[in-house]
């Protein structure tokens, strides 16, 4: 028990991790004691391992109103890509990564089941146990994406920087990123990702789409995933809720010949 105390205390005094990182490390160690012990029979138990506070990262997302000034900032070139990542909460990696043969156009969805990561295209989604999702495709997007796919090959990428004609890097749609948001004077800490895809679940939470279903447009796994965009969404409606409740005696106004009463 000690050891592990130890090593934890090592992690965190010589290696700048976080909570998260120290903790799959020590969830690491522990899952090899276990082989150790069920499976070779080398040692006899298992100890206690030290809890890891991991804090939760804080979500940050743009207003309605926000979000449509960064757009009209967005070069017109590049608004496809950007409307799509706004109007579907899709990743950047996986947005990238879409091809013409994704889409079907008779049931309006696209399959979502690629992603680009570190530069790799991977026939899978992010996440260890990730499976493909198909997401209905956005009215504003329809126009766009219809022209895309009936005058290209099925093999060809659905969103394509026009100054190559090939599919957009990541350090590309950084580079767009960083000139919109300091064009419209964002902190530099807003990523594009809070500017779509955090921003598009938490609108939605907002508007009172069911969890479920904002869910599932995300491509998570399960709700608890997609909780986390209650705790900053709400507090608006909350604020209202509250309103029902009073410490003041209800008096009687406005109350007209021979009518009823009004609180």
């Amino acid at each position: 028990m000690l050891f592990i105390f130890n090593s934890k205390e090592h992690l965190e005094k010589n290696h700048d991790f976080g909570g998260k990182y120290t903790k799959n490390i020590l969830d690491n160690f522990r899952t090899f004691l276990n082989y150790l012990k069920n499976d070779l029979e080398i040692i006899d138990t298992v100890p206690a391992f030290p809890v890891i506070e991991v804090l939760q990262a804080k979500t940050t997302w743009l207003t309605p109103e926000l979000q449509r000034q960064v757009f009209e900032s967005v070069p017109d070139d590049d608004k496809p890509i950007i409307a799509f990542l706004m109007l579907s909460g899709c990743r950047p990696g996986e947005a990238r990564a879409l091809k013409c043969k994704d889409v079907d156009l008779a049931n309006g969805v696209i399959n979502i089941s690629a992603t680009f990561s570190n530069g790799i295209l991977r026939e899978k989604r992010k996440g260890r146990n990730a499976k493909s999702v198909t997401i209905p495709i956005h009215p504003e997007m329809l126009e766009y994406i219809k022209n895309r796919v009936e005058g290209n090959l099925l093999g060809t990428y659905l969103f394509v920087n026009v100054n190559t004609n090939k599919y957009y890097s990541e350090n590309k749609l950084t580079k767009i990123w960083d000139a919109v948001r300091d064009k419209v004077g964002l902190a530099k800490s807003i990523r594009l990702y809070d500017a779509t895809r955090h921003s598009f679940a938490s609108q939605l939470v907002s508007k009172g789409v069911p969890l479920l279903n904002v869910s599932w447009l995300l491509g998570h796994s399960s709700t608890k995933m997609t909780e986390r965009y209650y705790t900053h969404t709400d507090v608006g409606r909350l604020k209202t809720d509250i309103i029902n409740l009073s410490l003041k005696e209800a008096t009687v106004t406005n109350v007209p010949p021979g009518g009823k009463a009004v609180l």
